[in-house]
């Protein structure tokens, strides 16, 4: 079955409210587990308390592929979305390729406030359509503003700190998760299980923040593979109508700009200690280019034989120049980092288009492209 073929079976049979679905013609099945965020509210988050009762955000389902036969498995991939992602279809075939071709379990983890995680009505388009004519007179130059992105963008422009608190959440949960696998406190996997990573463009920025600040040493023997992702946070170009708006992106960009550059910035006057403290270190360090250098890159060499990053050539939200400037230019010129082009039109956000026919043969080797060195690197 090809990439695409693929995709249209697991898309009509997905269901998270489902506790286990069969996927016909494979050896991998699907099992839905719960999740109760226990991150908290840092001490110092100020404002918004509507986004703390968010009851989806706190207790959601995510989805798990298991290969056949087993109860619980002893290897485990966790693969992470994009930024302002509503529904996991576009990853569920790189999901099930991952465990039937690695015989390893693959946990798909929705970050703070994504996928099934938000507000109904964010994804709800008639809705937001009203909302988005509003936006649209109050900034009369925005571009790029969609029903898609609307929810975001608002949430960005009204408060640009929700970006780093939110990853800040997401960051704590993945951390508990992967504390609960290792322990055995997992019902589909055997205590001691080896935990591997796989993240798509922005969650590359959260694992590289979480690569930096390695709490308890806790990716020491994880491989981790970014696909369209790990760029320096201010070379990134976030506009888009599946993402946000300008008007948010220039926000935020401004802000986390400021935030390190100025002694009075908002990363600096967060009093945590402790883990939250070492993250928003290591996400300081993620902002510009220039800054905490030496750090950064001491950091990430670490991992330099345990990490593989596939960026595409074309890729304008999340550039290559921006990727080789968080990694290094030793990483960059090492085996290490993949650099992939494709004979079509893609994008950041569809890098695998499904519905023109007439390139299915060319999107099935770009598919190819990336999963390939990705499943040899994991089988090494």
């Amino acid at each position: 079955m090809n990439f695409i073929e693929n995709y249209q079976q697991l898309k009509g049979i997905f269901n998270l409210s489902q506790d286990e679905i069969k996927i016909p013609q494979s050896k991998v099945k699907l099992i839905n587990q719960e999740f109760h965020s226990s991150a908290g509210v840092p001490d110092n988050f100020e404002g918004q308390p509507e986004d703390v009762q968010i009851k989806e955000n706190v207790h959601f389902r995510y989805p798990v592929i298991l290969p056949e036969g087993k109860n619980k498995a002893g290897q485990v991939i966790i693969l992470l979305h994009g930024l302002n992602e509503r529904t996991w279809h576009k990853h569920l075939a790189g999901a099930r390729m991952l465990s039937e071709r690695t015989g390893k379990a693959v946990l798909m983890f929705p970050l703070s406030y994504h996928i099934n995680r938000g507000l109904p009505e964010w994804t709800d388009n008639r809705k937001m359509a009203g909302l988005l004519e509003v936006r649209k007179k109050s900034f009369s130059d925005v571009q790029e503003a969609s029903v898609v992105n609307l929810a975001l963008s608002e949430r960005l422009t009204e408060y640009p700190q929700r970006f780093y608190f939110s990853g800040l959440q997401s960051i704590k949960d993945l951390i508990s998760l992967m504390r609960q696998i290792k322990a055995g406190d997992h019902p589909l996997f055997e205590t001691g299980t080896s935990t591997d990573i796989f993240a798509y463009s922005i969650s590359c920025m959260l694992v590289q923040a979480l690569m930096i600040s390695n709490p308890e040493g806790i990716l020491d023997k994880s491989k981790i593979v970014f696909f369209a992702g790990g760029s320096i946070f201010s070379r990134m170009k976030g506009v888009s109508r599946f993402i946000m708006d300008s008007v948010a992106f220039k926000t935020i960009l401004r802000f986390y700009t400021d935030a390190v550059t100025r002694k009075a910035g908002f990363l600096n006057n967060l009093q945590s200690s402790g883990m939250e403290k070492s993250f928003g270190n290591a996400f300081r360090s993620l902002i510009i280019p220039g800054l905490y250098e030496r750090e950064r890159e001491q950091a990430m060499a670490g991992f330099s034989k345990n990490l593989l990053v596939i960026a595409m050539q074309n890729d304008r939200i999340m550039p290559v120049e921006g990727i080789r400037e968080a990694t290094g230019e030793r990483f960059f010129k090492s085996g290490q980092f993949r650099l992939v082009h494709f004979p079509y039109d893609y994008t950041h956000e569809n890098p695998f288009p499904v519905l023109y026919h007439k390139i299915n043969q060319q999107v099935e080797k770009a598919f190819m492209s990336v999963y390939e060195p990705a499943l040899e690197f994991y089988n090494r």
